[in-house]
């Protein structure tokens, strides 16, 4: 395996991929691997490193994302441009990286999972069209498995989230916020294909937000899959004694199998033509 970090910010070391890239000529499906961390201090190891190598094994080269969090400034959009320049990082040097850049899929965990679904709902925005000129279009991904993702700015969801991401306390959020970041107020017709999952009993990042999210992809005619599994805590990572980490609970037969389902849905997706 060819494992080499790569920068994408010249201006900030802490913006990079790490790379899992299969000793095989063969062009793969590519998984950009997003952990959380609640837009905070550090982006979460458990969610980073495993998560690539479960989806090496299933046949894909994988790509892990460190992005900027913890510092004064490191607001919303900055993640999102991060984000953005693994995507196109990943197409323009599809062949170096021996991937298909027709099928580079996103997957991504709470904050982090917030941060995959900018990329699928806000590949349009201004502030990547001013970055990125026309290879915006290189920036939406083929697929976005959305992992207990903080998705709403309102009603019952992970407050500390948007506040880091917008650098504001709660009582300064406006309705233009909202409709900036709160993820099923930007979803459109053209947003990538999403696997949601979550698990019923997480009380950090409540699962009503995923349902939110659902019912405005229904509306928009996206195509997605939505799993909800009854037990497990927030942060189940992969839900395997391999993330357990010092918390048994994180353990959970029940939710283990979304890496399964992810991966069958993933194999139903048409490619992605980002050059029309």
């Amino acid at each position: 395996m060819r494992h080499e970090r790569i920068f994408l910010n010249e201006n900030d070391s802490r913006v990079y991929i790490d790379t899992y890239v299969a000793n095989i000529a063969d062009k793969r499906d590519a998984m950009l691997v997003i952990p959380g961390g609640a837009y905070a201090g550090v982006c979460t190891g458990r969610e980073g490193e495993p998560i690539a190598l479960d989806f090496v094994a299933k046949g894909y080269n994988a790509f892990v994302l460190n992005y900027r969090v913890g510092r004064e400034g490191d607001v919303f959009p900055c993640q999102l441009i991060d984000a953005a320049s693994a995507m196109v990082y990943i197409r323009e040097n599809a062949e170096k990286l021996h991937v298909n850049p027709e099928r580079v899929f996103a997957v991504g965990f709470s904050a982090g999972g917030h941060l995959c679904g900018s990329l699928a709902t806000m590949f349009a925005y201004p502030e990547v069209k001013a970055v990125f000129g026309e290879r915006y279009k290189m920036v939406r991904p083929t697929g976005a498995v959305l992992s207990y993702p903080v998705t709403v700015i309102d009603g019952k969801t992970h407050v500390g989230s948007f506040t880091n991401l917008l650098g504001k306390p709660q009582c300064d959020f406006t309705e233009a916020d909202a409709e900036k970041v709160s993820l099923e107020r930007a979803v459109s017709a053209a947003a990538s294909p999403m696997f949601i999952w979550h698990t019923a009993e997480d009380t950090v990042v409540p699962v009503g937000g995923s349902l939110r999210l659902a019912m405005a992809l229904t509306e928009a005619g996206v195509p997605y899959k939505l799993s909800v599994y009854p037990y497990g805590p927030h942060g189940v990572a992969l839900a395997t004694k391999i993330t357990r980490g010092d918390n048994d609970a994180w353990v959970q037969k029940t939710a283990e199998s979304w890496k399964s389902e992810a991966d069958e849905w993933i194999k139903t997706l048409p490619d992605y033509d980002y050059k029309k």
